[in-house]
């Protein structure tokens, strides 16, 4: 394909003239010589192939040749102008678009307060967010579906970007008149696989509690699976079984008879943080609601030991 030699002064000239019907006006008006400005019609019909103006010593007149062109470049101008308005606008957040991926705990727990907050600060910005389990939000960060997720890591990927959030960790829920309610922490030995309930395979929780467990050289054998803590908890309250959920998620849910225990003898901490692909520049929206999570979890309680 053949590259158009045209310049936008060339432009420039041809739409002052054809405003003004003169090419003394529009010399006056682009603040370069007379000579100059017909050296960039000349030029601009020689390039076109076609007589944009015909010019006698009284007067100017746009040809039709030059009438259809008009209509074009004014037209390209205004979508040029409207572009670049809009690329102002994002770069000063005042416009745009970010997607935010994240696990079911996180987006139920952490993101809500930071999304409020970026709505009431950015009110010209979509937020959409996606939430999802911890290897399928992973993928949609590669596959550029989302912008950014914020979720539990297990694994690093070298084409991923990580930063560290908040530190949460997984304790056991019993009702409150369930015998390990006595104690004050159980170990991983006392707690029941016969009715202990989980989140799925698919989960980062799984894998996590599961190493946890081998670590602790017990079986983790959960007889209940469920993707909702919300289930879970009703379940515990019903007392059909035990199971083990993040403190982050506690504030959020009702947790009336039903008591929290840590489990000393397993390290059942995980790390949350920001996940960005390597290879994709930030959008502004993008890089704004980073540092708002940063921001976040510096003040919240779990955030409270990480240095960022």
């Amino acid at each position: 394909m053949n590259m158009i030699n045209l310049s936008p002064g060339d432009l420039d000239a041809f739409l002052t003239v054809a405003e003004t019907n003169s090419f003394r006006q529009a010399a006056q008006h682009l603040g370069i010589s007379q000579p100059s400005v017909s050296a960039r019609i000349q030029h601009l019909e020689a390039v076109l192939g076609v007589k944009l103006f015909d010019r006698t010593t009284r007067r100017v007149v746009i040809t039709d040749a030059g009438q259809r062109l008009r209509v074009r470049v004014e037209r390209m101008v205004v979508d040029m102008r409207n572009l670049v308005r809009e690329f102002r606008d994002e770069a000063h957040l005042g416009r745009g678009r970010v997607v935010v991926g994240a696990s079911p705990s996180v987006a139920a727990a952490f993101l809500p307060a930071v999304i409020a907050e970026f709505q009431r600060h950015r009110p010209g910005i979509e937020v959409v967010l996606v939430d999802d389990f911890f290897g399928q939000v992973l993928d949609r960060v590669t596959r550029g579906e989302v912008d950014l997720a914020v979720t539990p890591v297990v694994t690093r990927d070298e084409t991923l970007i990580y930063e560290e959030l908040l530190r949460d960790v997984y304790r056991l829920a019993v009702p409150a008149d369930h015998p390990l309610a006595a104690q004050d922490s159980v170990a991983v030995a006392d707690i029941p696989n016969a009715n202990l309930m989980s989140m799925p395979p698919e989960s980062a929780a799984w894998a996590l509690v599961r190493r946890a467990f081998a670590q602790a050289g017990a079986e983790y054998a959960p007889a209940f699976q469920t993707r909702d803590a919300v289930t879970l908890i009703s379940l515990v309250k019903q007392g059909v079984g035990v199971g083990l959920m993040t403190e982050m998620l506690s504030p959020v849910l009702d947790m009336t008879g039903v008591k929290l225990l840590p489990v000393h003898d397993a390290d059942l901490t995980r790390s949350i943080g920001i996940v960005r692909a390597r290879d994709r520049t930030p959008t502004p929206a993008a890089e704004a609601i980073c540092s708002l999570l940063v921001e976040t979890a510096r003040r919240h309680p779990l955030g409270a030991n990480i240095q960022n």
